[in-house]
């Protein structure tokens, strides 16, 4: 299959997932392409094939995820394979920057190497990513979100940032199962935390693997916050505990006193000196039947 006609087929496939066609038809395209695509590296940056084809993975049929997969693994080892890029495709653009969610050796290498521009000036776009893998913007934005945040004052590989913060999302999205306010939440949250100057530790920790995507998705606003902040909590909640377990006054209660609202007689009251020394107390009441509230001298 030459990149003419794999362009054709994913012209189709994109076609038949967005019109939300059967899963009979989007399996008929992915066992062309998995039968007549030997995949190299020119040949998926040419068709961007391996894009159309990753955004089957989380489709609701097992059948279509599951081959997906299969197709997703034949190509990694296709790539792998020793003279891969010489073969079938390989006159494609060379100098195309547009990148396939499929691991390749050379992408590997790019992971592990470290950024060597100005780490305090970084973002998605300044770094030259492509983020944009699933063709949903509510995803990819929610992805390049987590990318601005991983890269505040860090080395570390655009690649491996990239990788991150696709796993990230695509934890969050498994827990979530759509774009709804529970998802966009949660990311928001998780990336305001990321991106807090304050917080090195949880991007230096997610970034090493300390966090996974997986536990990244599921913690608590506590949990993510930063050290500063959780002390800052964590004395708030000691200050609450100590004044809860200070005691009250008891209230005076009456039945000498009518509530003017509801006419029952059981009122509250306490008395304050609010005037001159010879002016008498000033009395607070308070109903304990509706809560009205009501003062006389």
């Amino acid at each position: 299959m030459d990149a003419r006609d794999i362009k054709t087929h994913v012209t189709n496939l994109d076609k038949a997932l967005k019109e939300k066609a059967p899963a009979g038809t989007i399996i008929d395209i992915l066992s062309s392409l998995k039968k007549g695509v030997v995949a190299t590296e020119s040949v998926l940056r040419e068709t961007k094939v391996g894009v159309a084809v990753n955004r089957c993975r989380l489709h609701e049929d097992k059948a279509v995820a599951q081959l997906t997969k299969e197709i997703i693994m034949k190509w990694k080892n296709d790539v792998k394979k020793p003279g891969a890029a010489k073969s079938h495709g390989s006159h494609g653009s060379h100098g195309s920057k547009d990148s396939t969610p499929i691991k390749s050796p050379s992408t590997s290498t790019a992971s592990a190497a470290k950024f060597t521009g100005d780490i305090e000036n970084r973002s998605k776009d300044k770094d030259g990513v492509t983020y944009k893998i699933y063709g949903d913007s509510g995803r990819d934005n929610v992805i390049g979100m987590f990318y601005d945040g991983l890269v505040v004052k860090t080395d570390a590989g655009p690649q491996h940032v990239l990788k991150k913060a696709v796993e990230t999302e695509k934890a969050i999205f498994a827990q979530f199962k759509k774009l709804d306010s529970n998802y966009k939440s949660k990311a928001r949250t998780i990336f305001l935390n990321l991106k807090d100057k304050k917080n090195s530790s949880l991007r230096e920790r997610v970034l090493s693997g300390e966090i996974s995507p997986e536990r990244l998705a599921t913690m608590t606003n506590a949990e993510l916050a930063s050290k500063d902040l959780q002390q800052e909590m964590k004395a708030i909640q000691e200050e609450n505990l100590k004044n809860s377990m200070v005691g009250k006054p008891e209230k005076s209660v009456t039945d000498q006193l009518t509530c003017s609202r509801c006419r029952q007689k059981r009122v509250s009251y306490t008395q304050a000196q609010t005037r001159s020394a010879d002016e008498p107390l000033t009395t607070f009441c308070e109903c304990e039947n509706c809560g009205h509230r009501w003062k006389f001298s």
